[in-house]
């Protein structure tokens, strides 16, 4: 199994401040120093072995202040020489697709032969549509259309779309990708919901996981989508998968751990419910994430959500192995980023987390196998089960 790194910035202590919309003062903690640690942290991802570094997309907020991927991985491109990198993820409806088309061919260039993995979602948060001054209500039809873009600047030499939102006359892709053709080819989607889930096994990605639910429900969430690909006659598909790391053998400090991942998920909830947010039960297309992010419900940032547990990979190096071995049993798991800096986490204590895996459960992981088994496959009966997706970002 190959294991990448999240390496994103979370100003985790200015929600009070944001929360109370006073902005007569500056933060407590200045964002600076925080994207500086997320540059040393990076800076550890090659050396300690790990296979890619991964990064998220998101705007105006305290949450995970990472804006363009794309401009953040090019960085580490040019900083590294082995690792892979992974969007986790494009947020497609913020995007111009041409634009986003020549981007992404300029970096696989910059790669020179590596990987770019490719995770593509639609965006929640109303406060970062308002920003672009996008209708949300548009995010379904912008992402297929982004989509089916996407596809036609990989595979033609030169393309045109007529589509509801993009009018796209004949243009060309400058300079072409080093892998034109093969781009997209295991791009994913970020979903949350049900039928975000079925447009993008409908539209050929595949499926990462943040493991935000009770196993019994992710390995449903697997079948069922393996069953769409199955009835458009694709080949199944193994998941890729994000959990928080707190890495360690210290009792008290693996409680500790266990804090950083409940403000990780109280930060989200802030993020995309409660910060300059409005009802999701009356946003079209949104309507089912009131329930998934509580909204409307008072939560406390030490305990977070009730999904805490499953999003989390806290404990020594052997409960690690243990957890990611039974994962990958249940889900079929391909691939794990592990995110150590989140919540309130100090660096130095998500770079101890993060080495302390590298020496300690990162070279079983890599032995173990990742095979597809028999019950994540999908059947027709499948395409019937109701699930609550885990995801992060739709």
């Amino acid at each position: 199994m190959k294991v990448g790194v999240m390496v994103t910035s979370y100003n985790q202590r200015d929600w009070d401040r944001m929360l109370a919309g006073d902005n007569n003062r500056p933060p407590v903690k200045p964002d600076v120093p925080i994207v500086e640690n997320s540059l040393a942290l990076g800076e550890m991802v090659e050396p300690l072995g790990y296979d890619s570094l991964w990064c998220a997309e998101h705007y105006g907020s305290a949450y995970s202040m990472q804006s363009n991927p794309l401009q953040w991985l090019t960085y580490w491109a040019g900083r590294t020489e082995r690792v892979d990198l992974g969007t986790a993820v494009i947020v497609a409806p913020w995007w111009q697709p041409v634009k986003l088309a020549h981007e992404i061919a300029m970096l696989d260039i910059l790669l020179n032969g590596r990987r770019l993995h490719l995770g593509i979602g639609r965006g929640v948060a109303a406060h970062e549509y308002a920003g672009f001054g996008i209708p949300r209500e548009e995010s379904r039809e912008r992402f297929r259309e982004l989509i089916e873009i996407l596809r036609l600047a990989d595979a033609q030499e030169s393309f045109s779309y007529d589509g509801d939102i993009y009018k796209i006359p004949e243009t060309q892709i400058r300079p072409q990708a080093r892998n034109r053709g093969r781009l997209m080819e295991t791009a994913k989607a970020a979903f949350i919901t049900p039928a975000s889930m079925d447009m993008a096994a409908d539209l050929g990605l595949g499926q990462p996981l943040v493991a935000a639910e009770a196993e019994e429900q992710m390995i449903s969430q697997v079948a069922k989508f393996n069953a769409i690909r199955a009835a458009k006659g694709l080949e199944p598909n193994q998941p890729t998968t994000m959990l928080y790391l707190h890495c360690s053998t210290d009792k008290a400090e693996l409680e500790q751990g266990w804090r950083y991942v409940a403000q990780q998920t109280w930060a989200a909830r802030n993020h995309y419910a409660m910060w300059k947010s409005e009802s999701f039960a009356n946003a079209k297309g949104y309507e089912e994430y009131a329930a998934r992010f509580e909204q409307g419900s008072d939560v406390d940032e030490n305990k977070g959500t009730h999904r805490v547990k499953a999003t989390g990979l806290v404990g020594t190096p052997e409960q690690l192995y243990d957890q990611i071995e039974r994962l990958q049993k249940n889900i079929s798991l391909e691939y794990l980023i592990v995110h150590p800096a989140h919540g309130a986490k100090p660096a130095p204590e998500a770079q101890a987390s993060l080495k302390l895996f590298a020496q300690e459960v990162l070279p079983a992981v890599h032995a173990l196998p990742t095979p597809l088994h028999d019950h994540n496959l999908g059947r027709p009966e499948d395409l019937d089960v109701v699930t609550s997706m885990g995801g992060a970002i739709g």
